[in-house]
C-alpha cells in the first residue's frame, strides 16, 4: 500500500469542486493507494516518475516514489491549465 501526499494547491482545488467530482477523485485516490498503476493513467513524456489521470475535464498530476511507497499529488486542474 502506498501513502498519498496531497499538495496544498491540489487540496484547495478539490475543496472547490462539485460533490460528484470530489467523489470520483476520492475513488481514484483509493485505487492509487493500492496500486499507482491500476487506474487508467498515462506517463508524462520526458519525465521520470510523473503520471496523469483524467477525470472528466480535470487532470491529476502525480509522482510515484517506489522506494518509500509514496504518491505525491502535485496538481489538479482543468486540462488546459494543469500542464503550465
Amino acid at each position: 500500500m502506498y501513502e498519498i501526499i496531497i499538495s496544498k494547491s491540489a487540496a484547495k482545488f478539490i475543496s472547490n469542486l462539485p460533490k460528484g467530482y470530489k467523489n470520483k477523485i476520492r475513488e481514484a485516490f483509493v485505487s492509487l493507494i493500492e496500486n499507482p498503476y491500476s487506474y487508467p493513467y498515462k506517463k508524462i513524456r520526458r519525465e521520470i516518475n510523473l503520471y496523469r489521470i483524467r477525470i472528466g475535464n480535470y487532470r491529476i498530476l502525480y509522482e510515484v516514489d517506489k522506494d518509500n511507497k509514496r504518491i505525491a499529488i502535485l496538481k489538479i486542474d482543468k486540462r488546459e491549465k494543469v500542464y503550465e
